[in-house]
């Protein structure tokens, strides 16, 4: 006959299983930015996904609009150290993480440039994200240096770009990243 389960054992079995969703939802920081993507999700925020990859200069603008044709786009002229054009966005999240911004910059009716303006919180997680992703940034050794000569910006060379971010935000600097694209492709 198989023997009953004394009833603190169950009872504490059955708190494990009511307390532990909740808390690693509130208390944890992946379960923090699964419950904010969630929420952005119920609201209706646009989710963008850009394999940093595959982009490159040969896609124009119609090509992006076309592509995240749910987004709506602001583009219009406008000179900048990146180019002539540009597109943004507003979003929910960008490859999984709560994000508010996205522009791409064109140059010639190109893509020169794109940059993601996320939500300061995951800075940690987006820059974890991106070392799994495509290695550790090219500047590493530079960036871990001790004392005042070290890179506070890490950079990652890709196939047809350059994708950089700051290796730590202060409480003014803006949570960015940015792609530009490289000059032979």
């Amino acid at each position: 006959m198989a023997e009953k389960m004394p009833n603190l054992h169950k009872t504490l079995l059955i708190l494990i299983v009511i307390f532990l969703p909740p808390f690693w939802l509130l208390f944890t920081d992946e379960g923090s930015r699964v419950s904010d993507t969630a929420l952005l999700w119920l609201l209706g925020e646009k989710d963008v996904k850009v394999d940093l990859r595959k982009l490159d200069s040969r896609f124009s603008q119609e090509d992006i609009r076309n592509v995240y044709s749910e987004n709506e786009w602001q583009c219009g002229p406008q000179a900048t150290p990146f180019g002539d054009q540009l597109c943004l966005t507003r979003i929910g999240t960008f490859n999984g993480y709560p994000s508010q911004l996205l522009t791409f910059y064109f140059r010639d009716g190109r893509v020169s440039a794109m940059k993601l303006i996320y939500r300061d919180q995951y800075h940690q997680q987006i820059l974890g994200f991106n070392i799994e992703q495509f290695g550790q940034p090219s500047n590493v050794a530079a960036a871990i240096a001790e004392g005042p000569d070290a890179d506070e910006i890490l950079e990652w060379d890709l196939e047809h770009g350059v994708m950089v971010m700051k290796k730590t935000l202060g409480k003014t600097d803006e949570p960015a990243l940015l792609w530009m694209a490289s000059g032979d492709t």
